[in-house]
């Protein structure tokens, strides 16, 4: 999902979520929880977007005009162990910004 489509959810009222996952090993990422599913965010080439800290994430987030998000941290040894989908919102922390 690119930024434009993040803004043009936002402004509909279509979000359900949105999630900052960060990886103890790799950068954060910013996944995107809508109606019909969810899609982390990409750049102009279809690349994944990261960011160093929840700076940067509460940039991208500010440009679609969302001030709520989900901080998930995840360790990877739960990665290993998990089963095919994980429960984010059952370990997340709430931020509002």
């Amino acid at each position: 999902m690119q930024i434009s489509e993040f803004k043009a959810l936002a402004s509909s009222h279509r979000l359900k979520n949105v999630n900052f996952i960060e990886s103890g090993c790799g950068p954060m990422v910013v996944e995107v929880e809508y109606d019909d599913g969810k899609e982390l965010i990409r750049d102009n080439h279809g690349e994944v977007m990261t960011c160093t800290n929840v700076t940067q994430a509460y940039d991208l987030c500010h440009k679609a005009g969302v001030h709520s998000a989900n901080l998930v941290q995840v360790v990877p040894h739960d990665e290993a162990c998990s089963g095919v989908v994980m429960d984010y919102h059952r370990e997340s922390i709430p931020l509002k910004f």
